[in-house]
């Protein structure tokens, strides 16, 4: 089964069995739109909301909350607090929640609450992330444009919990310079579950347009990398590679839209 059978292609299904849930909350961005995050009008504002998981401890144990994170600030959210769900043997539990405590001081995401029990299985935890949208509206993952660049900012979210920390921070600082400057990106999309091929083939399909990628891309295409993959004018991608420069995160070109 290809990365995109399996990430993309076999949850379609659910989709469909819950299009008629937009009609209930009229969302700014909801089922019908199968993006990163949920985007919902609020007292004035609009908030967006994603969830996460089930994490396996390994994952937990060094950046799940980055990894959940990442849904609502690649669509142009500042996360205000999250929620978890861990499942395990006490020990398990007690590990994993320390290590969400360490993240969420870290990247300043604090757990507000959540749920747990205590059983005799894999240890798992589930991650809700709640943010406020920074900008008019969210970037989808649906807006790419011909003629557009393809760049994917910051460096894959690997290694231990601090280089995970500080590599996460890294991307957060230039990603909201870049939003801070006004400057447009017509979609933008974490690289996650399945890695590059997955994602691309994603935001091609929804935006309808081609994506002619360049030959030797330096990163493994099926890894989770955590990064973002941005559609950007060619005027645009010049002040995000200055951006990106001065923060010192690393920025790969991919391709062109056709």
């Amino acid at each position: 089964m290809s990365q995109v059978e399996r990430y993309v292609k076999s949850i379609e299904f659910l989709r469909e069995l819950f299009m008629d849930m937009d009609a209930m909350a009229e969302p700014v961005m909801g089922i019908r739109d199968w993006d990163d995050s949920v985007c919902i009008n609020f007292c004035g504002g609009k908030l967006l909301a994603s969830t996460d998981g089930p994490y396996s401890k390994r994952l937990v144990m060094k950046s799940a909350l980055i990894h959940a994170s990442t849904d609502v600030v690649v669509k142009g959210g500042r996360p205000l607090f999250c929620l978890n769900t861990l499942i395990g043997l006490r020990e398990d539990v007690r590990d994993m929640a320390e290590s969400l405590k360490r993240q969420a001081r870290a990247m300043e995401i604090p757990v507000l609450g959540g749920n747990t029990l205590f059983e005799g299985v894999e240890p798992r935890c589930s991650i809700t992330v709640v943010g406020e949208l920074i900008l008019k509206k969210p970037i989808r993952d649906s807006g790419a444009r011909e003629g557009d660049s393809l760049i994917l900012l910051g460096e894959p979210l690997w290694g231990s919990q601090e280089e995970r920390i500080q590599k996460a921070k890294t991307l957060f600082r230039a990603w909201y310079q870049i939003l801070d400057s006004g400057i447009k990106v017509n979609a933008s999309k974490d690289v996650t579950k399945g890695g590059l091929n997955p994602t691309m083939y994603e935001m091609s399909e929804k935006s309808g347009r081609e994506f002619d990628t360049l030959e030797g891309i330096p990163l493994p295409v099926t890894r989770n990398l955590d990064n973002f993959l941005l559609s950007v004018s060619g005027e645009n991608k010049k002040e995000i590679k200055e951006i990106a420069e001065r923060n010192k995160c690393l920025l790969y070109e991919l391709g062109s839209v056709k």
